[in-house]
């Protein structure tokens, strides 16, 4: 924990104007700078800074604060975060309180020591480059002739590593840094025989800086064609600073253009990055090579939902590349592709077009991943129908990605029209990929289950499952109420399935869904999950049933025939739920008709509402108990009891929300 002393040094020395500087260009007017508003679509600049008062405020959409505050809502940073880079940017020494623990001290001793050993050798690299003949005559001259600017040069910082044994390793050592922080850093190796040596020598530098600005890491790139070193790229290898699954490069340079035009640019290299820039585009991030991680697309999610993923013309390393695609669905990213001409890649497309044409051209070719996948399957498939149907099911188990249901049935009715086949065929083959990575989630969470602690996260509730293998005893608790309520989702899946209601998604959009396929999708969303191993057990058999049997009947036959007592008995005392029987007549007698719920669809709209609604009011209960028996802890530090008490207060505060739609009272915990 940063101690409040330094905190209050660094907060007396923040000059808001260099702070929002940094990312929104500002001008003068009067006393205080204004600027385009990074936090809405803003035409004319909305957002005012007042240096006198060391706040920002938009006339418009009413984002306000301070300058950490801007840190944490446009960089997306945390308050000790926030806290850290501006002790940075104003060269303060942070101080940390002595409940750090010794091996919390090394480990944050450890990462610094390693963000000034990579500090160093960005310098070092950028010297060579321009201040040394070699430097000058091989590394710039490389540069030049892909035709960067010096001013682009500057930006990405680009170096050179001189083509020596040991020149870089030697100055480094000479100045003080350890031998062990340079060879866990990957800027020096050790021969067999002992003898240290440079591992970027001869190569142009590519420094990798995290979203803070950090140097993390290095990209070299080889430039003698006789090298005997046969990779024309050498990057940084995991270390503690470094971890290629969490690092996109370019992202400390495209951060404030992603928020700004709400979309990201996804490339493979450091040179397709840099020339993007180049023509306009900064809003641009680069794998690096290596396929797409949950590490990455986290990275991206957090900034904006959407991503265009630009490919050249490279047909089997475009299908190979796809499941990065299934992944960015999966963490509810809305997709674009845009397809380069043969031949050509990011770097060279831009080079040999105007900034205009390239922006036209990414505006005009960019299309739905969905288009863009049936086309790439269908030129592979031909005319052979069996390769068509794989074709068909393999663009399913990308719909099966999207989690909104509303999106999902959209893309349904497109491949309905596409490849000439039912709606109802397509949904039949869909619900089953839907399910199965349902199963695959639980299958998971079942292996990953943690003992309860505090979450530090204010924003979220926890509905991870922990499975209880009994039945609850009949003392009525609360967890007995939240065995009821899943007992009752079942009920609506195993009784009334395959009927279609009505979902309100908003005020203007609404969907026709399966009642199944709306519990499922709750599900797959994190909002629902089974607590007891039985009810566990009956969802994945319903699951599996429902993904080839269209009548709901057989599924309840199948339920009640199965051949293991503890599941038949379970659905019948339990489950089975039969309608009231009225004669026929009593229409034609009496003119009355009679409302079940299975033919009353406002009836079953409010059932499922309703059922849905109580199991999350009982989860929530459950967890805020859950919250208070270690609040009761007396071991707990100060600092945990009030989070606890700050997510207890959170939590209250949604089942007031939900006890409303419900017209109940509930007490507070």
């Amino acid at each position: 924990m940063i101690k409040q002393k330094t905190i209050d040094s660094v907060l007396s020395a923040i000059q808001i104007e260099d702070v929002i500087g940094d990312f929104v260009s500002l001008r003068k007017q009067g006393r205080d700078f204004v600027g385009i508003c990074p936090f809405h679509d803003d035409k004319n600049p909305s957002l005012h800074v007042s240096p006198r008062l060391g706040i920002y405020k938009c006339f418009v959409c009413d984002a306000a604060g301070n300058s950490v505050k801007f840190l944490m809502e446009h960089e997306k940073m945390s308050y000790p975060e926030a806290i850290e880079y501006l002790a940075k940017k104003y060269g303060i020494q942070l101080e940390y309180e002595n409940s750090e623990s010794e091996e919390e001290r090394r480990e944050r001793t450890l990462r610094e020591s390693l963000f000034i050993v990579n500090e160093f050798a960005e310098k070092f690299f950028i010297n060579q480059l321009k201040n040394t003949e070699e430097g000058k005559l091989i590394g710039l001259s490389y540069l030049k002739e892909r035709g960067f600017k010096d001013s682009t040069i500057d930006k990405f910082k680009l170096g050179y590593c001189p083509d020596s044994w040991d020149s870089f390793t030697q100055e480094a050592l000479k100045q003080g840094y350890k031998e062990e922080y340079l060879i866990e850093l990957g800027l020096t190796g050790k021969s067999q025989n002992g003898k240290l040596y440079d591992i970027y020598r001869g190569r142009v530098i590519f420094p990798i800086h995290n979203d803070a600005g950090k140097v993390i890491g290095f990209g070299g790139r080889i430039l003698k064609k006789d090298s005997k070193d046969p990779r024309k790229y050498v990057n940084s290898r995991e270390n503690t600073i470094y971890h290629k699954s969490d690092t996109l490069y370019g992202i400390f340079h495209a951060k404030s253009a992603i928020h700004k035009d709400d979309n990201v640019y996804l490339v493979e290299g450091y040179t397709d990055v840099i020339s993007m820039h180049e023509s306009g585009i900064e809003n641009v991030v680069a794998s690096s090579g290596t396929s797409l991680t949950s590490g990455q697309i986290r990275m991206i999610s957090k900034r904006t939902k959407n991503i265009t993923v630009l490919y050249d013309g490279d047909r089997a390393g475009i299908k190979a590349s796809m499941r990065g695609i299934d992944m960015l669905l999966e963490n509810d990213l809305k997709i674009r592709v845009c397809l380069l001409p043969d031949g050509e890649d990011p770097d060279s497309f831009a080079k040999k077009h105007r900034d205009s044409e390239l922006k036209e051209y990414l505006s005009q070719e960019s299309k739905d991943f969905l288009l863009f996948k049936t086309d790439i399957l269908s030129e592979e498939a031909g005319s052979d129908p069996i390769k068509r149907a794989n074709m068909v099911n393999e663009i399913l188990k990308s719909i099966s990605c999207v989690k909104d249901n509303i999106e999902r049935a959209f893309y349904v009715k497109e491949c309905s029209k596409i490849f000439g086949l039912s709606e109802n065929d397509l949904n039949l083959n869909l619900r089953r990929y839907v399910w199965n990575k349902i199963k695959e989630q639980n299958a998971h969470s079942k292996t990953t289950q943690e003992s309860p602690s505090l979450n530090t996260n204010t924003q979220t509730h926890s509905t991870t499952p922990q499975i209880i293998d009994t039945k609850p005893s009949l003392q009525e608790t609360r967890s007995d109420l939240l065995f009821e309520s899943e007992k009752d989702i079942l009920g609506l899946l195993i009784n009334y399935g395959n009927i279609e209601i009505l979902i309100n998604n908003n005020e203007e959009e609404s969907n026709v869904t399966r009642i199944d396929q709306f519990v499922c999708d709750q599900i797959q969303k994190g909002e629902i999950s089974f607590h007891y191993s039985i009810l566990q057990k009956i969802f994945d058999l319903y699951t599996n049933w429902a993904s080839y049997i269209l009548n709901q009947e057989q599924i309840i036959r199948n339920f009640t025939n199965y051949d293991e007592p503890e599941v038949s008995d379970f659905i019948i005392k339990n489950i089975i739920k039969e309608e009231p029987k009225y004669s026929e007549h009593w229409v034609k007698k009496y003119d009355i008709y009679t409302h079940t719920t299975r033919n009353n669809i406002r009836i079953l709209q409010n059932m499922v509402q309703n059922v849905i609604l109580s199991y999350k009011l009982r989860v929530l209960e459950q967890e805020a108990e859950n919250i208070q028996k270690l609040i009761n802890n007396k071991e707990l530090p100060e600092e945990s009891v009030n989070i606890g008490l700050f997510q207890i207060s959170e939590i209250n505060k949604s089942k007031l929300a939900i006890s409303a739609l419900l017209n109940r009272v509930v007490s507070k915990v």
